[in-house]
């Protein structure tokens, strides 16, 4: 790109040239014009009140499956002391700003705002920052309070926060830690939009957050649209680099921005190829066989009913993240450093991954962190409002001895 002389004299080359931003070599992907699941339309908005967990909160599923989300990880003393500071985060939105009645004099040129967005984003802490374009069919009709959503902004500018890994490591995937391993994540990412947001407004440029329980978009949509990974078999979106240990919220914007777009590292083929996550995922709630046709395009179809029933009748941990703890794209070696030499060829992204999918098998997919590296307390709360030490089958144990998939569910 041209560099214009008198705007280097005010900018940092960085705004400018290709170096990587982030500590991941996003760039260095390969980047296709549409995501790599076929997409054959129409695709028809969603309500967010119709997805699984508000769905079960209304009461669509019985009223055992109702009283047990209100209950769902504040019952563990992690958990709530999360959820207490989440509530006054998703009280930000009561006391956003106004959009500035005049733009500021920032440089026209989409690709150094970009770059400058992508820069604040890593500076507030993202893992990994996309841009992309919004799909309509992406954004809401209505909120969680029923309002009707309006969103006539053309960018979304995602952030994506890793879960810790360690921590995941050391879970067995359903235990008390899983659910606040997100919501330590959905804090994070929630700041960095409000941040965004508020920064955009100040500069004239109208921008909304969505986060959290102030979602007003799909996320997997805007996943792909930005670069941020393919569909797996999970039927969520999976980052070559972050596996699914992530969470992902977006800032939706009308400032002209340079976009990322899809992007295409083989994921299609591999999923079919592999069913770990559905074969080790205890409610069977992951496809183990070929995608299909729903609202519009093809997908590995999440059967969202079952999984979030576990989730909440969990009585042997809080919601559950078994599929993403087993997926060889969670690997140990997936750091930074680990890409540091690292020219985009898939030979070696790929190696990495099989390298993680045996050492799954011979380890009867337990990971030996598990024995070493447990330091969260097991406590749950009572009907009585009691911290106790759960009691019941150990899992744990017995997935050491058997498949989970053949283990009862119950």
């Amino acid at each position: 790109m041209e560099k214009i002389p008198n705007e280097r004299l005010r900018f940092r080359d960085i705004l400018y040239d290709n170096e990587q931003l982030g500590p991941f070599p996003t760039q260095l992907l390969r980047h296709v014009d549409r995501p790599t699941n076929r997409i054959v339309g129409p695709i028809e908005r969603r309500d967010h009140r119709e997805t699984a967990f508000f769905q079960a909160a209304r009461g669509d599923f019985g009223e055992k499956i109702r009283q047990g989300i209100f209950r769902l990880t504040k019952r563990f003393p992690i958990g709530g002391a999360l959820m207490d500071i989440q509530e006054h985060i998703n009280a930000i939105k009561d006391h956003r700003i106004r959009t500035a009645p005049k733009r500021a004099p920032i440089p026209d040129h989409p690709r150094v705002r970009s770059r400058h967005l992508k820069s604040l984003g890593y500076f507030l802490g993202a893992d990994i920052v996309g841009i992309g374009k919004l799909p309509p069919s992406a954004v809401y009709t209505h909120d969680l309070d029923g309002t009707p959503i309006d969103a006539p902004f053309k960018y979304a500018i995602v952030f994506v926060c890793r879960k810790d890994q360690m921590t995941i490591r050391a879970s067995n995937g359903w235990e008390q830690i899983v659910d606040p391993a997100s919501f330590q994540t959905y804090q994070r990412i929630a700041l960095q939009s409000e941040v965004v947001a508020n920064y955009l407004r100040r500069l004239g440029w109208d921008a909304e957050p969505s986060n959290s329980k102030n979602y007003l978009t799909l996320m997997p949509p805007i996943l792909l649209e930005a670069g941020i990974g393919e569909v797996c078999r999970m039927g969520i979106v999976l980052n070559p680099f972050l596996g699914t240990n992530y969470k992902a919220s977006c800032v939706l914007t009308d400032m002209e921005l340079e976009i990322d777009g899809p992007v295409d590292f083989g994921l299609q083929e591999y999923c079919r190829n592999c069913d770990i996550c559905a074969e080790q995922c205890p409610s069977g709630a992951v496809s183990k066989g070929e995608q299909i046709l729903y609202n519009g395009y093809y997908t590995w179809k999440l059967n969202t009913t079952a999984c979030s029933n576990f989730d909440i009748l969990n009585q042997e941990g809080c919601v559950c993240g078994r599929c993403t703890k087993v997926c060889p794209w969670t690997r140990p070696h997936s750091q930074p450093e680990d890409f540091a030499g690292w020219d985009g060829g898939l030979d070696a992204l790929y190696r990495g991954v099989e390298a993680q999918r045996r050492s799954l098998a011979e380890n009867n997919y337990v990971d030996p962190m598990e024995a070493t590296h447990k330091w969260w307390f097991e406590l749950d709360e009572n009907m009585d409002g009691d911290l106790v030490i759960p009691t019941g089958l150990n899992r744990n144990k017995l997935c050491r001895e058997y498949p989970l998939a053949k283990m009862p569910v119950t």
